[in-house]
């Protein structure tokens, strides 16, 4: 028996005999031979025949401790209900425009969007002309937000202020979601698909207000979501050019949706791609490409015809608009969401490049990069970053997942729901703490043109007063009133004559700026009528008033 043995464990080197050839067959050799026992043998026989042998147990090795039955070992009846810890990320990214949404009041844009929407439901038209200020009144007007204007309107009226609510917080939650469902389409585990979502939450949240944007950022994680349908089922094609219909009529960035189905019909014709750059699940090209025709079409399907590209186009690369308006500016990296969301998604896709050696989808990459560049060039176009970084990342995953669904993510995820949630609320609708409300008041009482800041116009918008400029900034460069107006504001002209030439009879300011200063040392033409720590009302001095206010 040792001899047997010496032969199957380890060759003879003095013999040169293969140790394999030497090695008698174990199903041949009778168990005294092979140095196993009988209970050995049949448990290999068990195995390789796939099925399960029944355990022989004895008093003494029946793992109860005592003669009898095998204990055997139930899963417990709730381990089905476990949640993949993912969820948790999911859920916060829901909830941060929540939180903010409902601890937020309205201001700036959102009035004079109600009041164009509130005149459009009345007059049963579009508004294609300037019906609220007295430097422009009755110019063409032409904007893709048109449409947006009259939802906020019917929405309000229909159900009321959480109309509010749910056009800036209810859109950014879709958006979360429309990232959380294509980034588990395209194979990312639970955990990373949670963290995507918190980035995509966090970056909706910096412009979280009702405003057309909202629209725009679903939009384009829901065409994402549909394309990567589309990759399996190409008839998800289908209603892509219905959703530019919308597009088209919500907000001006649909030309960001048909650069992503340009960019999807090139890569269709297109070859595998460059070195890690590869373009993965090529959609058919006569599909993509037809589909990227009838979106540009369905994009016609407005008031406006082709003044809609003008429009979008015009804003875009308006340089006096970029230079005034915040959000048209390069971000401010002091700001810790924006390093959250940019600096940091950065950082991650400079580490995954380097340090790993898989593939990079070439669209996503390109998209990314492009709305990156665009990112540092005006904050505006963070959340579209950061909705086309996720869909790069998700494909992208750096870590490996193996944690299991578990039944602890229930009560976090509650937890999480009520630390998130819980109130003070600020009531649907009311205007923000900011907005001179008993000033505008007063002014409601006294007929007159109001001369007033920039972002307090829209709330004149709002309460039916012409204003001079508002936040329709665009309709103003072309002609100079914007200038005038930047020139009065910062004292670099003498404002009486102009003030006077518009037939201007109080001017609406903040308290202890430089105008409000100048104002209050000219006698002679104006005086203070209305004050407050947040506003002062000045009235022409023997001001007569030939136009209403």
């Amino acid at each position: 028996m040792v001899a047997v043995a010496e032969v199957t464990s380890s060759p003879d080197a003095s013999s040169g005999a293969d140790p394999i050839v030497a090695a008698p067959d174990p199903e041949t050799v009778e168990p005294e031979a092979t140095g196993k026992s009988e209970k050995t043998r049949k448990s290999e026989k068990t195995r390789k025949s796939g099925t399960t042998a029944r355990p022989e147990t004895t008093p003494a090795s029946n793992g109860t401790g005592r003669g009898g039955r095998a204990r055997h070992v139930r899963a417990s009846p709730w381990r089905g209900f476990g949640l993949p810890v993912g969820f948790i990320g999911i859920l916060v990214g829901c909830l941060i425009p929540w939180r903010d949404a409902l601890h937020s009041d309205v201001f700036d844009d959102t009035f004079w969007h109600q009041a164009a929407g509130v005149w459009m439901l009345d007059h049963h038209r579009v508004m294609n002309s300037d019906v609220f200020s007295y430097t422009v009144f009755g110019e063409r007007w032409i904007t893709p937000e048109w449409g947006y204007d009259v939802v906020l309107a019917q929405a309000v009226r229909t159900i009321g202020p959480v109309a509010f609510w749910l056009l800036s917080a209810g859109l950014a939650t879709l958006t979360v979601l429309a990232v959380a469902v294509r980034s588990r389409l395209v194979g990312a585990g639970w955990i990373w698909t949670g963290l995507l979502c918190v980035e995509v939450g966090v970056a909706v949240n910096i412009f979280l207000d009702d405003r057309p944007q909202m629209f725009s950022y679903f939009f384009l994680a829901l065409l994402l979501l549909l394309l990567t349908l589309a990759r399996r089922w190409r008839w998800w094609l289908v209603p892509i050019p219905l959703l530019f219909v919308l597009w088209a009529n919500l907000h001006g960035s649909f030309l960001l949706g048909l650069g992503i189905l340009l960019l999807e019909a090139v890569a269709s014709l297109a070859g595998r791609g460059w070195r890690r750059l590869v373009v993965t699940g090529q959609l058919p090209r006569i599909p993509i490409v037809a589909t990227f025709v009838a979106s540009a079409l369905a994009t016609l399907v407005n008031p406006f015809g082709l003044g809609v590209y003008s429009s979008a186009l015009g804003i875009t690369f308006n340089q006096q608009v970029r230079s005034i308006i915040s959000e048209w500016q390069s971000p401010d990296f002091h700001d810790p969401s924006i390093l959250a969301v940019v600096v940091l998604p950065a950082v991650v896709t400079v580490a995954y490049l380097v340090f790993s050696r898989r593939d990079v989808p070439a669209v996503e990459a390109l998209l990314t990069a492009f709305l990156l560049v665009s990112s540092l060039d005006a904050v505006r176009f963070i959340p579209y970053f950061a909705v086309a970084w996720c869909a790069l990342a998700a494909s992208c995953p750096p870590f490996e997942e193996r944690l299991r669904p578990s039944l602890i993510v229930w009560p976090v995820l509650g937890v999480l729901a009520v630390s998130f949630l819980h109130g003070p609320y600020a009531p649907a609708g009311i205007p923000a703490n900011g907005v001179p409300v008993q000033a505008v008041d007063y002014l409601q009482q006294h007929r007159g043109r109001i001369f007033s800041t920039y972002l307090w116009n829209d709330y004149l918008d709002w309460v039916g007063r012409q204003v001079f400029v508002d936040g329709r900034t665009e309709l103003y460069t072309n002609n100079g009133v914007l200038s005038t107006y930047l020139d009065i504001a910062n004292l670099t002209t003498d404002p009486d004559p102009v003030l006077r030439s518009y037939d201007v009879k109080y001017v609406l300011w903040q308290p202890y700026t430089p105008l409000a200063l100048y104002l209050q040392n000219d006698p002679q033409h104006w005086r203070q009528v209305w004050s407050s720590s947040e506003s002062v009302v000045f009235e022409a001095v023997g001001a007569q008033t030939a136009q209403p206010g």
